[in-house]
């Protein structure tokens, strides 16, 4: 009885330790290029991503009409030895080419269902519309094999990685209005079917950026959105 309980409060400081380990914030990604002045970007402590820059005088919240361009795939950072060890099918380009119509779902649904406030999505760039670019950068699949091994002692000890960089251009002048970039870890979770695919994290960031991008588009002057949080209790 005495060694059941000793081995139980083992397994429990493990998951704490692997709970303040793996719950940290991502690393800042390197610029990629897809963002076009990556230096005049600096954190904002009201804006959920790693850093952003806006135009002087800017107001996004005026438009009432978006355009979102085709997500980029062109930019993807180069991944180290250990992110590339993983069964995902594929090559990183393709991998992130099949999420782009789930980001782009994503967005349009978060642009047209807001309760404060609807924009409507319009299929070519106008002069009246706010055209959104967007640009996946980083892929890094859940290492579902190394989950298998984990949950037996430990829990969860891959949830991927999932970087995107994006700009806002008005449609009148074809200026840059904003600049962003973002780089998450899959949400850490005691127990997910998550952790057991090579996309569903990544899918839920996108999902989240998308809700944040949105928000950003019509938020008030000092508003704060917090960014994704890096623990969740849902199991999916």
């Amino acid at each position: 009885m005495r060694k059941d309980l000793l081995t139980s409060v083992v397994r429990a400081c493990c998951a704490l330790l692997s709970i303040t380990t793996l719950a940290c914030r991502a690393s800042v990604a390197p610029d990629a290029g897809f963002i076009q002045d990556p230096q005049v970007l600096k954190p904002n402590a009201n804006l959920p991503f790693d850093a952003v820059w806006f135009k002087e005088g800017a107001d996004i919240s005026a438009y009432s009409k978006v355009y979102i361009a085709p997500i980029d795939t062109t930019h993807l950072l180069k991944l180290d030895w250990w992110d590339r060890a993983n069964a995902a099918p594929g090559s990183e380009q393709a991998q992130a080419e099949d999420l782009t119509g789930y980001f782009r779902e994503k967005l349009v649904n978060a642009f047209t269902t807001n309760e404060k406030k609807k924009f409507t999505v319009v299929d070519k760039p106008s002069p009246d519309a706010l055209s959104v670019e967007l640009a996946i950068v980083e892929l890094v699949p859940t290492k579902e094999w190394l989950n298998v091994i984990g949950y037996i002692a430990i829990g969860a000890l891959s949830s991927g990685t999932t970087a995107f960089e994006g700009r806002l251009r008005d449609g009148q002048t074809n200026q840059l209005i904003a600049e962003f970039k973002d780089r998450e870890d899959g949400q850490f979770d005691i127990v997910s079917i998550r952790d057991l695919t090579w996309f569903k994290h990544s899918e839920h960031t996108l999902g989240q950026w998308s809700e944040e991008i949105a928000h950003i588009c019509y938020r008030a002057p000092n508003e704060s959105i917090a960014p994704m949080s890096t623990v969740t209790l849902r199991p999916w």
